[in-house]
């Protein structure tokens, strides 16, 4: 007991030196990213291109459109990641930055999935979606090019994605953080 009294003013010295030097303020600004993204993505539920049909979309170039719209969440959060339009290439960009995982677990909000076997080619990496709710085992995703539009699918176990409608299984996933 003298010993933790002892230790008691280092102990909140150390926490209040810790507080003021914002290291505590980077979970906070982690979570407000996180945050901004699910709210991006939500936000655009039921966005179509127009005309139907086309790829054209606000997120990008009339393209296949699912990786403009994922990171355009990403940006609209102040990530800084470029305006992709092939799925793989998110998971690239994901690697070289340290947060690709090759895994179809340990998801958050926020984070993109990547649908496919891999990020060679379009014939590989096929779909991507960004992540909204994780819980009990399963992700609920919002994904862009979706039947022609945002839409949100979900919840669903990742390691069966494909059995669960989505258009492959889970090769990998970027972290937002």
């Amino acid at each position: 007991m003298r010993l933790f009294l002892r230790l008691l003013p280092r102990l909140l010295l150390v926490s209040v030196l810790v507080a003021a030097s914002g290291a505590l303020t980077l979970t906070a600004s982690a979570a407000d990213t996180r945050t901004k993204i699910v709210n991006a993505a939500n936000g655009e539920i039921g966005q179509q291109e127009t005309p139907p049909g086309s790829n054209c979309n606000p997120y990008g170039p009339c393209q296949a459109w699912c990786a403009h719209f994922a990171t355009w969440t990403w940006r609209k959060a102040g990530i800084d990641i470029p305006n992709y339009g092939f799925t793989g290439d998110i998971y690239t960009w994901g690697r070289r930055k340290g947060r690709a995982h090759s895994s179809n677990t340990g998801m958050k909000p926020g984070d993109i999935v990547l649908y496919g076997t891999g990020p060679q080619n379009t014939s590989t990496s096929v779909h991507t979606g960004v992540v909204v709710a994780v819980g009990n085992g399963k992700i609920t995703t919002v994904e862009g090019n979706s039947g022609d539009k945002v839409r949100k699918h979900g919840p669903f176990d990742p390691k069966h994605a494909k059995a669960a409608g989505r258009p492959g299984n889970i090769y990998g996933w970027v972290s937002a953080q």
